[in-house]
Order: structure tokens, then sequence, then C-alpha cells
């Protein structure tokens, strides 16, 4: 893994004197805020009723007002500062099964929402929401809101600085009125859906509102700047009167019924038909731990892959979208870099064009197994399909608590090939990591230490990788530097390493190269109050540097955005950069044309982006770049139009056009991508969503149209269609075509 000849004293003087260089404005960069006691400041009490309370989004009975009310809000967004206007109050009941949220927003101007999908959007409209942390150990948290029409959102905050994860949903219920000035809701979150220890009366929480048409975010606990507004760590404290009892029974069964037919051009039979029947379960093992069980699952209701243009020498890490991998899944995720990932849950269920593999069964065990214990466990089994063997995949996952906000982590891997009964013992995958990441107890400084192994039959030595790096963030400025690299031989079979492959054009071969590589990068913030134009604007400085095993150089860039807010919500970002790469293989990036040589390639690009305010019926957005490629040049431009009719639906058409010119014999070509979404959601548990694609470099077209009715919390019914195309030349061929019906049921126990 660290080649004696490998120059590590150049690489430590770089690392050295780009923090030299960039730690003296750390320190004298002031913070403003110091909201360390909100929960010595912001205290609620949750009000014990006899009994229910009637969900109608109007909190007029008379016990709401003897309870406890928050209504010393803080301006999050903009700038922090004390709201002066008592626009919003939120008050807490609890009837021992539910606890209750009652909120009323006052707002002179009209409500401004994207949609009335769940989950959807929130953050670009307006809302209300909670945040909840039961263990008030800064986390792990709860986020529930809703917006004026009604339309739920959900989900998890697993750490500092972290954005609400939207994939998980939790039961609960919400209901809202709106009459001129005023909307008011009212929320009932299950107890038993939430995972805290016993005798636990102190939680930490949040109140966050959004108003949009102002261009604003409220908190009842004030958060720094540099954090987002449902931040963990500047939590007030919820005091309960009496402990919550935990739930004794927490079980829900999801069976799925699906029947569909089915088209692919190398078919035997032309149509055929898809019938399947699976089962979910989700059972509450202990207050903080839960088993996730599934048999024969299918994904037909997820959304087609986007295709991207890709000009890098490199395949592109393209997002997970099935449900069953999202929920929970910073246990297995939060390991290693942006670029050195040894779990990346496509790798399960999906081959590397995107095509599902079928999928047996498979459980998960995710939560809390203590208090600052948390630990995930995931087994999957597929079949065997196209002359491929059936696979097991298996990773276990701890996160041990330490300090006051830091984490020791470890994770195990293991893919290994299973036929005619039995395992493959010559046929594996395996990694094994350990993890240290501390974090100061205001959340404003980090660093860390990362190694993972990997194990394969036959195959020893350059088998590991590494990361250790620090990070800053304070009101203005910001810094991020990370050391990380990996050995030829380290194989992820259930991850996802993106420089270590290298495909030689030439040959048509996979060359394998280990790789160090160094990331910095510096911010500056600057919050001008007395502007007319702008809400924020800021620079950002970034180097990356690849060496090669043998400590020459790889790639190095070298990159400059400066980005405006405006308070209207138009962005604009100017940016450049130059960049070198000594290329070690033949690269090919135009069809039809010869590979690039071997050799030593410099070359400068810059450009810009403007986007108009998303608030409005009609919103624009475009930009484009350009300059030296290589040995050559190239020039994008993209663009988009959308239409919205508040709240109801959307239609938004993209466009791109990519420029690439290279002189003879490596060739030239022009590569259009063009995307178009109609998203219209009728009522709340009523949507109908289509896409469609053309991308003329992958040479594909699809259309991807989904119906979607929920019909009970949490149970649906999908009709989905799905067609694709082959475009060579831009003549269409016909792939494969589906059409489904699937239906889910959610049934608690």
């Amino acid at each position: 893994m660290s080649p004696v000849s490998f120059p590590w004293g150049r690489l430590l003087g770089a690392a050295c004197l780009s923090l030299a260089l960039s730690l003296p404005a750390a320190l004298h960069a002031q913070e403003a805020e110091d909201f360390t006691r909100n929960q010595e400041t912001h205290r609620i009490r949750v009000l014990t009723l006899d009994g229910p309370i009637r969900l109608d989004g109007v909190p007029d009975e008379p016990f709401w007002a003897t309870a406890d009310s928050a209504t010393a809000f803080w301006m999050k967004s903009p700038l922090v500062k004390p709201d002066a206007s008592p626009t919003t109050a939120v008050r807490l009941a609890t009837d021992g099964e539910y606890l209750y949220v009652a909120a009323w927003c006052r707002e002179l101007e009209p409500v401004n929402v994207q949609t009335l999908r769940r989950d959807a959007s929130y953050w670009r409209g307006d809302g209300i929401g909670i945040v909840l942390d039961p263990v008030n150990q800064r986390t792990f948290a709860y986020f529930f809101g809703v917006n004026p029409y009604g339309t739920q959102m959900d989900g998890l905050i697993l750490g500092v600085n972290e954005e609400v994860g939207e994939e998980w949903d939790g039961r609960f219920f919400a209901e809202t009125k709106q009459e001129p000035g005023l909307w008011t809701a009212e929320m009932a979150i299950p107890l038993r859906s939430l995972r805290f220890p016993a005798d636990q009366q102190v939680w930490g929480v949040n109140f966050v509102r959004n108003v949009i048409n102002r261009n604003e975010v409220h908190t009842w606990a004030p958060v720094p700047i540099q954090f987002g507004s449902a931040e963990i760590n500047y939590t007030g404290q919820m005091l309960w009167d009496k402990s919550p009892a935990q739930s004794t029974s927490n079980v829900a069964l999801i069976p799925y019924t699906l029947a569909g037919l089915q088209k692919e051009p190398t078919a035997a039979k032309p149509l055929q038909e898809k019938l399947a029947v699976g089962l979910d379960a989700r059972i509450g093992l202990a207050s903080s731990l839960n088993l996730d069980l599934t048999l024969n699952p299918d994904f037909s209701q997820a959304e087609i892959d986007e295709q991207p243009v890709n000009l890098t020498r490199f395949s592109i890490r393209l997002p997970e979208r099935r449900t069953f991998f999202l929920e929970n899944r910073d246990v297995f995720t939060n390991f290693g870099t942006s670029t050195i990932q040894p779990f990346f849950s496509r790798r399960i269920g999906l081959d590397d064009q995107g095509r599902s593999v079928p999928i047996l069964f498979g459980a998960r065990l995710s939560g809390n197994a203590a208090p600052d214990t948390r630990v995930g466990l995931l087994n999957m089994q597929t079949l065997a399909q196209d002359g491929t063997e059936a696979q097991n995949f298996s990773a276990i996952a701890v996160h041990q608590q330490v300090l006051s906000r830091s984490i020791i982590r470890a994770l195990v891997t293991n893919r290994q090939a299973f036929g005619e009964g039995e395992f493959r013992r010559d046929d594996y995958g395996r990694t094994a990591g350990l993890e240290a990441v501390y974090q100061s107890p205001d959340g404003k400084f980090d660093a860390w230490g990362k190694y993972h192994h990997s194990f394969r039959e036959g195959v020893t030595g350059k088998n590991g990788t590494y990361s250790a790096g620090v990070a800053l963030r304070k009101r203005r400025f910001g810094l991020y530097s990370e050391l990380s690299g990996a050995g030829e031989n380290f194989y992820a079979d259930m991850g996802f390493i993106q420089r270590i492959e290298n495909f030689n054009a030439a040959t048509g071969e996979i060359e394998r190269l280990g790789f160090h590589h160094i990331y910095n990068e510096l911010t500056w913030n600057t919050y001008p109050e007395q502007s007319r134009l702008f809400n924020r604007h800021w620079a950002s400085l970034v180097n990356f540097t690849v060496w090669n095993p043998d400590g020459s150089l790889n790639e190095t860039n070298h990159s400059l955005e400066y980005s405006w807010f405006f308070k209207d919500r138009r962005f604009l970002q100017v940016f450049s950069g130059i960049s070198q790469v000594n290329l070690l293989f033949p690269a090919g990036f135009v069809r039809g044309g010869e590979p690039l040589p071997i050799g030593s390639y410099t070359y400068a690009q810059g450009g810009a982006f403007f986007d108009t305010d998303r608030r409005k019926t009609w919103y624009f957005s475009a930009g484009m770049e350009g300059g030296q490629f290589y040995n050559g040049h190239s020039f994008a431009a993209r663009g988009g139009v959308s239409y919205r009719v508040q709240p109801y639906g959307s239609l938004s058409l993209n466009a791109s056009w990519n420029r690439v010119a290279l002189p003879q014999p490596y060739g030239s070509a022009d590569i259009l991508n063009l995307t178009t979404r109609l998203d219209i959601t009728f009522t709340r548990a009523l949507f109908w969503t289509t896409f469609f694609q053309y991308n003329t470099q992958v040479q594909v077209f699809n259309i991807n149209s989904r119906f979607q009715w929920r019909f009970a919390p949490l149970s649906d019914l999908f009709l989905v269609y799905t067609d694709s195309y082959t475009t060579p030349d831009g003549i269409f061929r016909d792939r494969s075509r589906t059409i489904v019906l699937k239906l889910n049921y959610w049934w608690s126990l």
C-alpha cells in the first residue's frame, strides 16, 4: 500500500503548505453567535391530556391555552437575529399514545408551496416542522413537517450539519387550515414510531418555519448561519411530566402483489407476462432497534436512472433510488470518501448497466443497540441470471460514540458466489475497515482517519485504502482538507472506487492503478446586511492533486468560483479552472475517433451559471462553460424552463449541448441531452409523474410514467409504464417496454 519509492515528504509538504496558508484566516475568523446554551434558554413542557384530541388543523380546544408556547423565534436565514415580530407559535401535548404539535403561522402574503406530494420540495415552500432528538445526545433526530396544504414531510437527521434524509417514512398524521393572514397546523406523531430509551424525560427539540415569499427561515432555538436550519447541535429542551411509555409491539407487514407485461427485443416471446408477490416486514426489536425483512422484493415503482453526460475518464456514480436500501443507509454508507466507498448499495440487485438482478430475500438490522452504539447488519441473496451465479451480500457496521460528539466505527463487507447449494470458497470479495472521527462539541471542527483493507482469493499486497483530513466551519470561513489513496489491488465488490480502474481505449481492457490524492477547499462567505441585492455571496478555492504510486504526477486541478445568492432568490455563479493531466493510458472521448495518446496535457476552462426565482410560475436556468480540452477545445451550453401551477403540478424542459473538438484523427462530436418531466399532484394522495430523456452520448431514449394512489397511510397502488429505445445514428430501435400494476399495503400489528 505504501511503496518505499513514494515521496511522502513532498506530499506532506504540500498538505502542510495548504494548511499553513489557510489556518491563519481560520483562527482570525470571528463567530458572531454563540448558541451553545440553547438548552438552558429554550425549554418547553409537554402538556399531558386525559384523552385524544380532534385532528382537524384548527387547534381551538381550550386546553391549548394552558400549554407552554414557543413564540420567541429567531430568524435563521438570510441573517441570524432575533425575530421581533411574534409571527409563529407552537405548543405541545400528549395523551400517552401520540405527541401532538399545534402551530399558528401568521403571514400577510399568500402561501407558496411547490407540490402536494409527500416529502417533495418541502424546503422550497412554506412549512412548519419539528426536530426531535429523543436521546438528547445530538447525534440522531427525527424531523416532521407540514405545509399549509397539509402535505407531510418527514425524515432522519444523522449527525452535525447533515440535511434531513427524506428516505425514511414514519407514520404520522397532519391537518392544516388556511385563513386570511393566518394558517394553522396540527400534527399527531405516534410515540410507537419513535425510538427512545426508557425514563428519558428530556428530549432535544427545535421548531423550523419556512416563510418562502419573504425568503426567510425561522427557528425557535437559534442556529448559526453556517449550519442547516434542522441542525441537531443547537436544539432546546422538551420536558415531559412523565417519561413516555415505550411501545411493547411495533410490527408492520407490507405485502405486495404485481402484474404486468414486458417486451424485450432479445426475448424468444414478443410479450411476456409478469406476475409476482412479495412481503416486507418491519419489526421493532427494542426501543431503538429495527429489523427489516424482505422476501422477493420488487422495485418496479422506482424511477429510472437519468443518464448524465460524462466527459471524464471514469465511471459516474448514479444515485440509489430503491426504498429498501435508502432507509437507514447512513449506517453503511458513512464510510470512506466521496470517491472511495467500501459500501455502495447499487452493487446489490443491479448489474453494471443498471438492469435488475432478481433478489430472493434480504434482512437488515439497524438502530441503537445502546444509547451510544449504533449498529447495522445486512444480508441479501440474489438469484443466478444470464450465466452469472447467485450472489450473497453481507455487511456489518458498528458506530460507537466517544467523548461528547466523536465516533469510532467499523465496517465489514462480504460478497460470495453461491451455486449448486453451497458457497463458492474461491469466489468472494471482502473488505474490513476502521474509522475514527473527532468532532468538537460545537460541531465546527472535524478531524478523521480511516483505513480499509480488501481480501480476495490469490490477491495480496497493495490492497488497502486510507483517508485523513480536517474540516472547519466558521461563520465566514470554511476549510476542508483531505489526503486519501488506494492500492491497485483494493477490490470493493460491494463498493464504488472511481480511480483504480482505468480504461485503456487502445486495447479495450481495464488497467488497475493505485493512487494518492489530496483535496483542499477554502470558502469565504459574506452576509451583507445593508445590501439591496444580495443575501449572501461567497468565494471558493479548490485544489486537488493525484499522484501515481511511484510519486509521479497523475492529475492536478485548480479552480476558483464566486457565487451570488440574490434577495429575490436568483442565483449567479462564475468559475474558472486550469488542469494538468498526464495520461498513462490512451483515452477516447469521441465515438469513431482515435484515442488520445499517452502524454501530458494542460488546459484551462471557465464558465457561468444563472438561475431565476423558483418561487415564480415560470422560472429559467442557463449556463455555459468552455475552453481548452486536452489537445483540443470543448464548449457546453445548458438551459431549462419550468412552469408550475401551485400546488398541483409542474412541467420542466431541460437541454444541454456539448461540443468536443479534438484535432484529427481524434475526432469531434456534438452531444445532445434532452429531459422533460411532468409532475402532477391531483390531491395529497394522487400523483402522476412522467419523465422523458434523449441522450446522444449513450444513445438512449427513455420514457418512464408513474401513477400513484396512496389510498391509506404508507399504502400505495402504482401503475408504471417504461419504454426504452437505443438510438444509434439517430434511429430509434426498440430495446424494452414494460407496464406494471403494483399494490402494497401497510398493515400494523
